[in-house]
Order: C-alpha cells, then structure tokens, then sequence
C-alpha cells in the first residue's frame, strides 16, 4: 500500500472521535519530510487491517486513549503529538514502549531527552525515535534555487521557529543522543544499548497564495501544499461557514464541528486579533455537516514585518 492508497484507507475508517483520529492522523498519515542522513530511518508503521480494526475499536471505545492522554496532559502540541505516538507504541503488537520523555544528564545539566525508546519485535532491536510536528508558512520573497525553496524560506506562525533550524536541531542533536557517553549507562540500565535510529516528522507547509513557492528538497510530494492568506485576500472569498481551529485540534481534520460562523464574522475577529500583534491563524472552511472541507493560514496584511 503506497501513501496514497494509505490516506484513502484511513479516510474510509470514518473515525468520529477527535483524540483517535489525531491518533490516525499523527500514526499513519505520510511523514512531512523524508530526512536524508545515514543511519537515520523514517519511522513507518504500514496501516494494516489489524491496526484499522484497532483504530474502529478505540473509536467506538476511546476510555483507554483518553486516560493515557489523562495521565499527562499535553498543553503543547509537540508534547500531544508525541503522547499519541507513544500510546502506539505501548498498544501496537509489533512493539513495546521501553520509555519515553527520558532524560540524559551529565555535569549537572539535561543533554537532552529520548522522545521514544521501543522494543521492535520484527528486527529485535531497540530503537530510539525522534519526533516532530511542524506547520511553516512560506515566504513570499524567498528565491527557489535548483527548483526548490529554502528551509530559511518556511518559518513558524511566531516567526521564531523555522524549517532549517528544527532539521538542523533535529539531526545533529536530538537523533544524536544516543551516541553521547552519558546515555550509555541509561541505556545499558534499559537494556537498550546501541539502538537504531528513527524520526518522524509530520506537519504541513503552506505556500503563499500570491506566488508559487516550491517545497523544499526532501518534501514528502505525496502531500499537497497548503496555502496561507493575508487578511484582505482571505476576506475576499471566505464564503461560507469557517472556523479557526485551536493549537491543539491542528493535526486531523475538524468533524461536526459547532463552532462555525459566517466568514463575515470570522474576518472581523480576525482583524481585532491581528490589530493586537496577534499570530497567523490556522482556520478551517465548513460544510453543512460541520465537518471540515478545507484550511489555510490567515496572516495580518503585513506579516512578517521582520525575519527573525
């Protein structure tokens, strides 16, 4: 199954519960970025027949997904993303979840943490994995070289964060971690010594609408490219019911969704926010059901005023 027919299938299942289909969504849709490093895999959990049963039986009976979330609740959507992937792990049958958020430490002060150590059973190796979600917006005044834009060219609604500097983060310090000699004894003491080394990076990046911006080398071209708007174009053609989606709904699609309002209404709160300094919005056109039909990011009409 290819990620193509991977996404129809997971669509098929008609998941009506929010915290199993982000399970879905951050599990088994196609990573954003394929990483280009040696020794460094891609996590990828095929979504199997045994694993869409499993999904229709959460759904149907969620107790057990919502008390593992309970346990420590996310306020951060990283820290959310991460939970769900380690609720798989824990439940898949293919793995045991050794640990997890665990810390190194040497001389008094934290090197880092392991987001996830498992327990493969079909390659009888431990593993250290390595998470990430991520939604950049493009900019539009970024040059594409060789046919590709930039990571620089893909920063974060704050402006702080930004494509080339989570990868480089990502790939010379967080995947690292197992090399460290402090982590040795931590993974001796686990019996996870000398694990393989995975990351999975999903998201979305959405171009501006003014401009054709390429992805950057190592896009995942199985997914489509999103779309950010100023204020004043999105206020042109926000026909129909929208909805701005909150950090923590960002990962799988909204469904009967009450909390709809015309377009009209949804430019106006929009322009208070931004009048305040406020950050893009991620909001989500409705149909008649509430479910999602679409989204974008919205930006103030000067935005960003300045490259940090």
């Amino acid at each position: 199954m290819d990620e193509q027919e991977g996404e129809a299938a997971l669509a098929a299942l008609a998941l009506q519960e929010r915290t199993v289909r982000d399970l879905a969504w951050a599990c088994f849709t196609p990573p954003l970025l394929h990483l280009q490093q040696a020794d460094l895999g891609t996590a990828a959990f095929p979504l199997t027949g045994a694993r869409s049963a499993w999904l229709q039986a959460l759904d149907r009976d969620p107790g057990p997904l919502r008390d593992w979330l309970q346990q420590r609740p996310a306020t951060r959507l990283g820290v959310y993303f991460e939970r769900l992937w380690q609720f798989l792990l824990h439940s898949d049958r293919d793995t045991e979840l050794i640990a997890s958020n665990l810390p190194v430490r040497a001389g008094g002060r934290t090197l880092g943490e392991f987001d996830c150590l498992y327990w493969c059973h079909q390659r009888q190796r431990a593993v250290h994995l390595e998470l990430a979600v991520k939604f950049y917006l493009g900019l539009a005044t970024a040059t594409p070289s060789a046919g590709y834009s930039n990571g620089c060219d893909w920063i974060g609604p704050n402006t702080v964060d930004r494509l080339d500097r989570k990868l480089q983060r990502l790939l010379q310090h967080q995947t690292q971690l197992s090399q460290q000699p402090a982590a040795q004894p931590v993974l001796a003491a686990l019996h996870a010594e000398k694990p393989l080394r995975e990351a999975r990076v999903a998201g979305c990046l959405f171009s501006p609408s003014a401009a054709a911006l390429p992805p950057p080398r190592g896009y995942n071209m199985a997914l489509p490219l999103g779309r950010w708007l100023p204020l004043g174009e999105w206020r042109a053609e926000c026909v129909g019911d929208w909805q701005i989606i909150p950090r923590l709904h960002w990962l799988a699609p909204l469904r009967a969704s009450r909390h709809g309002q015309a377009g009209a209404t949804l430019a106006a709160t929009l322009e208070a926010h931004f009048r305040e300094g406020g950050k893009p919005q991620l909001v989500a056109a409705l149909d008649t059901h509430g479910n999602e039909r679409s989204r974008c990011f919205v930006a103030a009409d000067i935005w960003p005023d300045s490259r940090k």
